[in-house]
């Protein structure tokens, strides 16, 4: 020891297999090569090719971890895919394969490509496929298909599978927990058959697709379901009815406003989020929503014989803001903790009434609704906030767009929110 100053401090050995770079110890690397290879297919496709160049210790890891190939990043110019490069990816890559997305609808890419991808080795077993493809032909569904038994995410959009017949192909999809149809042609019967291929499927979303006139769900595992439809005839079958047959685990049902003539939920013990109820009509008539005995024709309940004690989030869309019209409902949804309310106008003598002097007792609530300042004013002063009777209501009263609509669901990950009307 040197007496004449301090002791040089002695630097911690590394762990058995942890590099050091600079005198820092790298002790992801250390990591065993299943954990790295994970970590890897959670990156873009940039940056897991990309990872090879941080040490020798990363150099073979892209090539053997599951393989995320998304095709948008794999571009020449602003719309066209670099086929060579897909090609080197393919040929050159030895793991499983985790995450395919191809949209031809955005980006050009050549059909051989395309079926390229749907072939490689690759991209055996992978689990999240999406795959949106106007010019779909029959060999490119078959390929799809052999997916089927490790599938655990599925958006597949911009394709006519009227003529398939997937009753009879006795398709199984044993894994596939959320599953999108966005812009498709399908039957009825085959929609059907191929909801009930998805034993496991938790999310559900029916975007723009057209060939059927109802939904029936039947399921024991479905969360959360949303439908958007046309509103004009696609080869004279436009969607006019939804029926919750059996579906103990709904949580969340969302559907277009007004656009639907008819929905029915006969069985949905846990539907906590429901919207949106509309008064907007389609060719004349108001759309109808079932929920029990209630019955809500429009905005108007039309019979409520027991209340629906489980709905905790509620949207409305109505074209004039009419508070008696919004009370009424609120009596058919007594558990509310958030009401959301989009409106265009408030149509005149819309006053907040001795009648409703007890409401405040039995609600706890978030409301919003898009409205101008003046008006918002006024609410606040006649509701007399100060003096309200329960000091854990609130009120919110805000301006500018702060529901989200149907319009922002684009992708079926998007249903899997607590709170899908609010925008983030």
């Amino acid at each position: 020891m040197d007496a004449g100053g301090p002791s040089p401090k002695r630097r911690r050995p590394a762990s058995p297999g942890v590099e050091e770079d600079g005198g820092c110890a790298d002790y992801i690397s250390a990591l065993p090569d299943a954990v790295l290879g994970d970590i890897i297919s959670l990156l873009p496709t940039k940056e897991g090719a990309r990872t090879r160049i941080l040490a020798s210790r990363w150099r073979d890891l892209w090539l053997s971890a599951p393989l995320n190939l998304d095709c948008r990043e794999l571009t020449a110019g602003r719309n066209e895919v670099r086929s060579d490069v897909v090609s080197r990816i393919l040929s050159s890559h030895r793991g499983p394969g985790r995450r395919l997305y191809i949209n031809t609808c955005i980006h050009w890419i050549p059909a051989d490509t395309v079926e390229a991808c749907l072939r490689s080795a690759a991209l055996d077993n992978i689990e999240e496929l999406d795959f949106i493809n106007h010019l779909l032909e029959k060999p490119q569904r078959a390929l799809i298909l052999r997916f089927s038994p490790t599938l655990r995410v599925a958006n597949i959009g911009g394709c006519n599978l009227s003529d398939v017949n997937f009753h009879e192909l006795h398709l199984h999809f044993p894994l596939l927990k959320l599953l999108g149809l966005v812009n498709v042609m399908i039957s009825e019967s085959s929609l059907h058959s191929l909801i009930a291929g998805c034993p496991a499927l938790e999310c559900l979303l029916i975007d723009m697709c057209s060939g059927f006139r109802r939904i029936q769900i039947n399921s024991p595992t479905i969360r959360c379901m949303a439908v958007r439809e046309y509103g004009i005839p696609i080869e004279s079958l436009l969607l006019e009815q939804i029926v919750i047959e059996k579906a103990p685990c709904l949580v969340r049902l969302l559907f277009e406003r007004g656009s639907i003539l008819q929905v029915t939920v006969l069985a949905a013990p846990k539907l906590e989020t429901l919207g949106f109820i509309s008064d907007k009509c389609r060719s004349g008539e108001l759309s109808r929503l079932m929920i029990g005995s209630t019955v809500i024709q429009g905005l108007r309940v039309d019979n409520l014989i027991t209340v629906v004690q489980t709905v905790k989030i509620l949207a409305l869309d109505m074209h004039n803001l009419s508070l008696d019209t919004v009370i009424e409902l609120m009596r058919c949804f007594p558990c509310l903790e958030k009401l959301y309310i989009q409106s265009f106008q408030s149509r005149p003598g819309n006053l907040w009434r001795r009648k409703h002097r007890n409401l405040l007792r039995c609600f706890d609530m978030s409301l919003k609704t898009n409205n101008n300042e003046k008006f918002l004013a006024e609410q606040r002063r006649k509701l007399e906030l100060e003096n309200r009777v329960s000091r854990d209501a609130q009120f919110h009263f805000i301006t500018g767009t702060c529901v989200r609509s149907s319009y922002d669901i684009k992708h079926i990950g998007d249903l899997d929110l607590t709170d899908p009307f609010t925008h983030m």
